[in-house]
């Protein structure tokens, strides 16, 4: 059988997958998996590990916590051959208020699955799952490995996830390139294969002043007043940036492109205060940051001593986590108050991206998959951070983001995922690998 042959013989086969496509989402989705207290990681990988042993599919469940467990399920079509991953995590953030659904029931509404990580990412690693399923059950002769890894933890950072799979089972998960089904929809923009993504860079910032009755404030020094200082200084100087791996006017281009429409259009809709599209191309194009903890001082009538903030940066490809520390640091001296200021980080990452990703095997690959069953794709970058990051930093630099959900869903109340995009993106992770791997003459 031809190549293209086994492509429609594939799309075909997960049309009646379709069922157990959507009953798996939903049973994913009924595990509760953001409390670490209970086994909810763990049972989430065993449910997928269930389906792939329905296939003979090898797997093991790797232990990196008493309640997480990272599946590798392994099949070898050919031992020689070249090695493709699917990774996706298991662990979800909690529900949280303001559903007007069960957030645990995986009830479908108009075409759509409800519930906390249908599509962040229990979608993703539905699709993923159900692709390898549909090659395996028409016994594709694959002229590779195709590896499945769920992991627990990426909400926490992946510490005991991916992280823990590369320093303790490298060689099982090792592979010439990856998919990472984390949300890439675009709302009516269409699909994106993300090539890249930033880097999140936490600082603690502290100012020390000195305490005094509120009654006479010049005798003391206000640190929450350093502390407004500071960050008025930060905010109008903004942090440093680089060139990104896609500009801004690439990723228009690729839109105008995709969609068949008018330059002129795309420019309309980028107009407006609160553009989301608009503001999307700025966080993917600069490195950004968010004032988002401050606090300071205990009752109004003393002059506080202590004032802490909290920032999120998200650096660029290239950039270091230490030239945000600089930043700060440049800018408490400019104002002279050097020696009244603390900087330390709480979590930093680098961002990191494929180089020359349109001549990327699996990048083009995965691009062009989609193009051809779901519709309008662009290459882009994702402005949060995913365990893509994780393995290209390991090595796996090969590794493209590109999975079902619209990426605006992720962690909000009412959470849900459309059927059809579940469908139609398992589609393109088999066709994908059906095309990095190729078949056996």
């Amino acid at each position: 059988m031809k190549h293209s042959e086994w492509e429609q013989e594939v799309i075909q086969h997960i049309d009646t997958l379709k069922d157990e496509l959507i009953e798996l989402c939903q049973e994913l989705i009924r595990i509760p998996s953001w409390d670490r207290e209970t086994r909810g990681e763990a049972d989430v990988s065993r449910r997928v590990g269930k389906t792939l042993e329905k296939r003979n599919i090898p797997t093991e469940y790797l232990c990196s916590h008493p309640n997480i467990e990272n599946l590798v399920a392994t099949w070898q079509a050919k031992k020689d051959g070249r090695r493709i991953l699917f990774n996706g995590h298991v662990d979800v953030v909690p529900p949280g208020e303001d559903w007007t659904v069960d957030p645990l029931a995986a009830e479908i509404r108009d075409g759509d699955i409800f519930g906390r990580g249908a599509m962040d990412m229990k979608g993703g690693v539905a699709a993923m799952t159900i692709a390898v399923c549909a090659l395996r059950d028409l016994e594709v002769p694959l002229n590779g490995t195709i590896i499945v890894n769920t992991v627990g933890d990426e909400e926490r950072q992946g510490k005991l996830g991916t992280t823990w799979c590369i320093e303790n089972a490298w060689e099982k998960i090792k592979a010439d390139a990856a998919i990472i089904p984390e949300p890439s929809g675009l709302g009516p923009l269409g699909y994106a294969v993300n090539i890249g993504e930033k880097g999140p860079v936490w600082l603690r910032i502290t100012t020390k002043g000195e305490k005094a009755h509120g009654s006479i404030p010049a005798a003391g020094r206000n640190a929450i007043g350093l502390m407004m200082n500071l960050l008025n200084a930060i905010q109008d100087a903004k942090p440093p940036s680089v060139a990104p791996p896609i500009s801004r006017e690439a990723i228009k281009a690729q839109f105008v492109k995709a969609l068949g429409i008018d330059t002129k259009l795309l420019e309309g809709l980028l107009r407006g205060e609160g553009n989301t599209i608009a503001a999307g191309l700025e966080a993917l194009t600069t490195t950004t940051m968010n004032i988002g903890v401050i606090k300071g001082g205990s009752v109004a009538n003393v002059v506080p001593d202590r004032c802490e903030s909290q920032i999120d940066f998200r650096i660029l490809p290239g950039q270091k986590p230490q030239e945000m520390a600089d930043f700060v640091n440049d800018q408490a001296a400019k104002l002279g108050i050097e020696n009244l200021v603390e900087v330390e980080f709480i979590e930093a990452f680098e961002g990191n991206s494929i180089p020359n990703y349109e001549q990327n095997e699996i990048a083009s690959t995965v691009y062009k998959a989609s193009k051809e069953i779901y519709g309008p794709t662009i290459y882009f970058l994702v402005p949060y951070a995913t365990d893509a990051r994780l393995l290209r930093r390991a090595g796996l630099t090969s590794s493209v983001v590109y999975g079902p959900g619209n990426t605006t869903q992720a962690h909000v109340a009412d959470e849900k995922i459309s059927i059809d995009d579940l469908v139609k993106i398992t589609k393109v992770h088999a066709v994908s690998a059906l095309r990095f791997l190729g078949v056996k003459a």
